[in-house]
């Protein structure tokens, strides 16, 4: 949505060269307006030249490059700058997470169980007027979980931590100094477009489209070939 969009990290994406007229006219109006794009691949592309920053990356090294933006917005930034409505009302980072690493489930409907503050009990993520935790390890007194077999494992008396601990944990140690060795990026490169793309991301604000009023996150990622094709 690049009329409304202020910053899109490209990984990859050689729009200017594929999108025709449209996306260049489009994309030189919105740099008039302080829209910005970082493209990041390894050779300067058509895309890379007329973005406000190209980033030389090495080839195939772009999960270590993502990782890292990830760890820097989880572990390096204030929760309050991430969007926490949208992760726990329209994600799946609330539900529960079992010891064996599936999620925990409803023993009657195998819905995925989330940790209502409310009550201080576990409740299907779907039930109305709860509040769900996003963070934190919760006693599960009986639940279930269902493998890839859809073979149903019973489970009482288990510590379950929410998603988006695990992914809190799962990211632990892929710093930004880490990923530098891999992609060639400076750590110092990859913490500003982190901060960059949530300072960009207008958390909380709101926009009218047609009669609706809809969240206001005019920031964006997207995906090209360095990233979509190859191991």
């Amino acid at each position: 949505d690049t009329p409304n969009t202020k910053f899109v990290l490209s990984i990859g994406t050689n729009v200017d060269a594929t999108g025709g007229p449209c996306a260049i006219s489009r994309h030189a109006d919105a740099r008039v307006r302080g829209y910005k794009r970082v493209q990041v691949e390894p050779h300067q592309s058509v895309t890379g030249a007329c973005s406000a920053e190209w980033v030389p990356i090495r080839p195939k090294t772009d999960a270590a490059f993502m990782f890292a933006l990830i760890h820097s917005m989880l572990h390096e930034h204030d929760r309050q700058c991430l969007d926490l409505p949208f992760l726990r009302d329209r994600s799946s980072s609330p539900y529960l997470v079992a010891p064996d690493g599936l999620f925990l489930r409803d023993p009657e409907t195998a819905k995925p169980l989330v940790w209502d503050n409310k009550t201080k009990e576990a409740k299907p993520f779907d039930t109305a007027g709860i509040e769900p935790a996003l963070e934190g390890s919760f006693p599960i007194s009986n639940a279930i979980s269902v493998d890839a077999d859809d073979q149903r494992h019973l489970l009482q008396n288990v510590e379950a931590k929410t998603s988006f601990s695990k992914l809190v944990e799962h990211v632990a140690s892929y710093t930004p100094d880490w990923a530098a060795k891999i992609c060639d990026i400076p750590a110092e490169t990859i913490r500003r477009i982190a901060s960059e793309y949530l300072d960009n991301a207008c958390v909380g604000e709101t926009i009218d489209i047609e009669g609706t009023t809809m969240p206001y996150r005019p920031v964006s990622v997207t995906l090209g070939k360095s990233v979509n094709n190859g191991w």
